[in-house]
């Protein structure tokens, strides 16, 4: 008897399972047959963190994905990155893409943003086929793409720095000072005593 629970056991967990595959598989199929549009969008900027079937959000809402990440032909100095969203996504005129970090994981998604209630679809197909969203760049960004220049700067100041305090300079401001100091000394051994119009 306790041998025949077992087999009915076994046969109701065996069953469970492959109806929540089943499931699955419809929810699965559900998605994949929702309709989505593609758009380009041209990056001046290093994409690092993006890759293939990263998301795609809009206002921080999950929109889509990337397709396609490749350097632009015949401009290498741009990246051509592909993305699928969902048919309703408001992509509109004025609503532009970057790239935004995920956490502290190192992995990114970019965010589409700025409809403005009203506006006119992009519509108009780009040289590769697709509508284009023009990109922008985030603060951080903005910052990161800066941050040679500014450590270019930091460096010639510090070097100036270094300069400015070498030895052979600390010497010569020390002899100016004994000099000042002495020609005080003259000056008053002689009785001179500035008046308010001359300077010491």
């Amino acid at each position: 008897m306790e041998t025949r629970s077992n087999y009915i056991l076994v046969g109701a967990v065996t069953l469970a399972m492959l109806v929540g595959l089943l499931v699955f598989t419809v929810w699965l199929a559900g998605l994949s047959g929702r309709e989505t549009k593609c758009y380009d969008i041209y990056f001046s900027q290093a994409v690092g963190g993006l890759n293939k079937g990263s998301a795609v959000t809009f206002s921080g809402v999950p929109v889509g994905q990337i397709q396609r990440i490749s350097l632009l032909p015949d401009r290498p100095e741009f990246v051509w990155v592909r993305i699928e969203v969902q048919e309703e996504t408001p992509v509109l005129q004025g609503t532009t893409a970057e790239i935004h970090g995920v956490g502290f994981t190192g992995v990114s998604e970019i965010q589409l943003t700025g409809a403005a209630s009203g506006a006119p679809p992009i519509t108009q197909a780009g040289p590769q086929g697709c509508p284009v969203i023009p990109s922008s760049t985030s603060g951080l960004g903005a910052l990161l793409s800066s941050a040679p220049e500014l450590m270019e700067r930091i460096t010639r100041l510090t070097e100036r720095l270094t300069e400015l305090l070498s030895d052979e300079n600390q010497d010569a401001i020390a002899d100016i000072l004994q000099n000042m100091e002495r020609t005080t000394g003259v000056l008053t051994r002689l009785g001179y005593e500035p008046r308010s119009g001359d300077s010491a």
